[in-house]
């Protein structure tokens, strides 16, 4: 399954019975981790029957993935919408919507949750680490990289480079205050704000205006 199609799955086709499975399976990994996490307990304390989370989903495993995929589905919209602006907008705007749409996720209690999950749980299952990064981390990677490919005049630093050190420059101190509990979740305007500074300190050190 590739990475569009997970998102998907993990969207719009998606039943209003698997929107809840899914909803309940979130908030219950979140509290008691993935390890922790036990298929019957969840159906008893969220009055859900096991048959019908496993009607939807084969396993644990199976679940959690498409948790992921789900928390990071209107994330992967946005930035798929843009894929099909780059050649029809300056690139320090789409440059400032990408940053928009990844500091609006990432920066979130529940996505800073997730990530501790996942990290915690990839050093014993990679698989999931695997997983989380081709359908949220790679994939930003992606479309900044065929970005930064249509204006490769521009600078002389490899498109997979650029990509990197952006993604480093807007993140990395956003997020070492909020993992470490300096700062609450950004503002929808401080989102703003950031993206706009960081977007502007990339353009002046890495390509030519």
């Amino acid at each position: 399954m590739n990475t569009r199609q997970v998102v998907r799955a993990a969207d719009a086709d998606l039943t209003k019975k698997e929107e809840e499975v899914l909803g309940v399976a979130a908030d219950y990994f979140l509290r008691h981790g993935y390890q922790g996490a036990s298929i019957n307990a969840m159906a008893r304390e969220s009055g859900i029957s096991k048959e019908s989370i496993y009607r939807y989903f084969s396993s644990k495993k199976d679940l959690f993935e498409a948790v992921i995929a789900r928390e990071l589905a209107q994330y992967q919209e946005r930035l798929h919408s843009l894929d099909i602006e780059f050649e029809s907008i300056e690139l320090e705007v789409a440059l400032r919507r990408i940053a928009e749409s990844i500091l609006g996720v990432v920066s979130t209690d529940r996505t800073l949750g997730l990530r501790r999950l996942i990290f915690q749980e990839a050093r014993e299952t990679p698989d999931i680490g695997h997983y989380y990064y081709e359908v949220g981390p790679k994939e930003a990677y992606s479309n900044l990289e065929t970005l930064f490919e249509l204006h490769r005049d521009r600078s002389a630093v490899p498109p997979t480079k650029l990509a990197r050190y952006f993604v480093g420059m807007l993140l990395h101190y956003v997020m070492l205050i909020r993992q470490c509990g300096v700062e609450k979740p950004l503002s929808a305007e401080q989102v703003s704000e950031r993206a706009a500074e960081t977007t502007r300190d990339f353009l002046d050190a890495f390509m030519s205006r």
